[in-house]
Order: structure tokens, then sequence, then C-alpha cells
């Protein structure tokens, strides 16, 4: 599969096979996509704590609010990467928090890669991220920016297109408003 591949088949999923792990390997694999994303001035603002075990799990499962359809993905999956972002070493630069970018930038590569490898993921990020910070013992402050469930996709999951925006109605050529065709 090629980049153009993985971003196209991309998709967030919920519903994990239970009782099929991914291996110690490829979690390494994901976690290093994140590891060697770009960040601004190399600054790396990121942490990835893996975590595997059913109290843990279950424990990160509580801090979702009621209702959260990734409260139970994140019971079954076989592994969670959470993504922990460093505010002090980033910079906020015309009031844009680079630390918070570095860790989206980090955060899709560790998604891609998983879509690479064939392991399904959604990122969750509707959580009490102190409480999960605490849960893990992330030093004072540390930001929880998501949770990556990682799994392998029931064979109902969807592969149908996701709705986007018409190319022309989003991208433009020189100035806004000047269609890109």
């Amino acid at each position: 599969m090629d980049v153009a591949e993985a971003i196209a088949g991309r998709r967030s999923i919920r519903k994990f096979q239970e009782g099929k792990e991914v291996s110690p390997a490829d979690v390494e694999t994901i976690v290093q996509a994140g590891r060697l994303a770009p960040s601004w001035k190399n600054e790396q603002p990121w942490r990835f704590l893996v975590v595997r075990s059913v109290e843990m799990r279950n424990a990160i499962a509580d801090c979702l609010p009621q209702g959260n359809p990734a409260m139970n993905t994140i019971r079954v999956a076989s592994a969670l990467i959470v993504l922990l972002g460093v505010p002090a070493e980033g910079e906020v630069h015309q009031d844009k928090p680079f630390w918070l970018v570095d860790c989206g930038i980090a955060g899709a590569s560790m998604y891609l890669q998983a879509t690479e490898l064939g392991i399904a993921t959604v990122w969750v990020s509707l959580l009490d991220g102190p409480a999960i910070c605490r849960l893990l013992k992330a030093p004072e402050g540390t930001e929880c920016v998501g949770v990556f469930p990682l799994g392998y996709a029931l064979s109902d999951a969807p592969t149908k297109p996701r709705p986007r925006k018409a190319l022309e109605d989003i991208a433009f050529f020189e100035e806004y408003g000047r269609s890109l065709a």
C-alpha cells in the first residue's frame, strides 16, 4: 500500500475483532511513525504511551463521557497509544500552539502507518485528558491529545468512501475564491 492508498483507505474504526492481538513490533512501528513526524523547529513536543493491560484500558475508557462510542473500542482494543503533548517544549506563534499542531501531525502519521499495516484505529479526543494524565502518571504540564485504540476491524467495517467537500469548494489558486482548476 502506498501513502495515497493509506490516505484514501483510512477509516475511523470503532469495532474490533476481540482477541486478535496487534504485535508488539507493529505497535512499535506505529509509534516510530509518530516519532519521525515533522515538527516545528524539530521540537518534538510529544510522548507516546502504549497501554496493553485490561485494567488500564478500562480505566482510560472510564475517562470518556457516557455515551461516547469509543468507550467500548478502548475496552476491546489490543493496545492503546496515548498521545501526550508537552506544551513547554513547543512554542506559540501568532496565537497558534505549535506543540499541538506537531502532535496532530504525529497522530496523523501514526494513523496512516496503522492503516498501511492493516490495523484499525480511531482518534479518540472527547475525553478527560487530565484524568488520563493522572492515571498514566504523566509529568505535570503534560496534556493528553488523544488515544488511539489499535485492533483489527470486524469484517463488516465500513468501506464506502467518506463524504468530502468538493475540491473546488476548498482549494484555490493564487487567491481565495479563484478556482484551482
